[in-house]
């Protein structure tokens, strides 16, 4: 699930911003759709939220929105050249979702379920939600799946470090020769 801490409100020169939002933040007493329309964009959102499912804002402490994303836009102010070291930035679309929802449930209104970072980006577990498997990676890093057998990119990471245990790639293909010859494999 991805978890994202949003500021007090404040206001921003919609001419810079790029969903030509006037605020961004949470001040009390807004409803479900002006917190969406100020907090859903604008965030380095990694490989990984783009798996995610829902995303939860977070005021202080306390979880104040829960949405299930439909799909994730490279926001256009963002887009950078390949050259450029920032991060892209992505805009959240999707459902917000009310009382009655279980993930609504389970987490508006209630104390977040990340700890507090300097990051306001992060992604968690919730096997109830996720959708996924919830194993642990198959590389050994003890992280859970959210589909497959490893979190993405960890397939590379398990191959290259069993390649490393037998030495360098050339001896690793010679060990694979002799444990498992050509003609066995088909």
């Amino acid at each position: 699930m991805l978890h994202i801490t949003v500021t007090a409100k404040k206001p921003v020169d919609p001419n810079e911003d790029g969903l030509g939002r006037p605020f961004v933040g949470y001040e009390r007493g807004m409803t479900q759709d002006e917190m969406y329309e100020a907090n859903h964009g604008e965030w380095a959102i990694g490989a990984r939220g783009q798996k995610e499912r829902y995303a939860l804002f977070s005021f202080g402490r306390t979880v104040i929105q829960a949405v299930e994303i439909d799909s994730l836009e490279l926001t256009k102010a963002f887009e950078r050249t390949p050259e450029e070291k920032r991060d892209d930035r992505y805009t959240i679309h999707g459902k917000i979702l009310g009382p009655g929802d279980p993930v609504h449930d389970k987490y508006v209104g209630k104390e977040t379920p990340v700890s507090i970072a300097r990051n306001p980006v992060r992604y968690f577990h919730d096997s109830e939600f996720d959708g996924g498997t919830g194993n642990p990676c198959r590389c050994g890093c003890g992280e859970l799946t959210t589909r497959g057998d490893f979190v993405p990119g960890h397939d590379q990471k398990a191959i290259h470090e069993r390649i490393a245990r037998i030495g360098t790639v050339a001896e690793f293909l010679d060990w694979m020769d002799v444990v498992r010859p050509a003609s066995l494999r088909s």
